[in-house]
């Protein structure tokens, strides 16, 4: 059989908090010039050390009013020059986003041997 591996470019999807993770602290931070918006995440290694991870602000999700059946509930800009779509799904009653980046000034970009199709099957994790 022929080693087929998932190719999960352009997508990803977000799941509820580990028990160990709590929002702490947003602000700003500057770097060599440059501000970006962070979070702070406080967690622990798997041999329980605290930590506080940080996290940069990427893109923002806005409610999508398309009512269209398959259209995402979520839209945005992400980076500077693309743009980011997610759905609402669950898997094993557990509630996550799954999301498609594309172009922003239109479709997605499709390379060889990738699907145009925005939406994942409830039961792909596509990592």
């Amino acid at each position: 059989m022929a080693d087929q591996q998932y190719d999960d470019t352009n997508r990803g999807a977000a799941f509820t908090p580990f028990p160990t993770q709590r929002l702490i602290l947003q602000g700003k931070v500057n770097a060599q010039g440059n501000d970006s918006k962070i979070v702070c995440v406080m967690d622990e290694t798997r041999d329980g050390k605290k930590i506080i991870e940080m996290y940069q602000k990427v893109g923002v999700l806005f409610e999508n009013d398309n009512s269209k059946e398959g259209a995402p509930d979520y839209t945005g800009p992400f980076q500077e020059h693309l743009r980011i779509a997610a759905w609402k799904r669950m898997k094993d009653d557990k509630p996550y986003m799954s999301f498609n980046i594309s172009e922003k000034d239109g479709g997605p970009k499709v390379e060889a041997g990738m699907s145009t199709n925005s939406s994942l099957p409830d039961d792909v994790i596509p990592f």
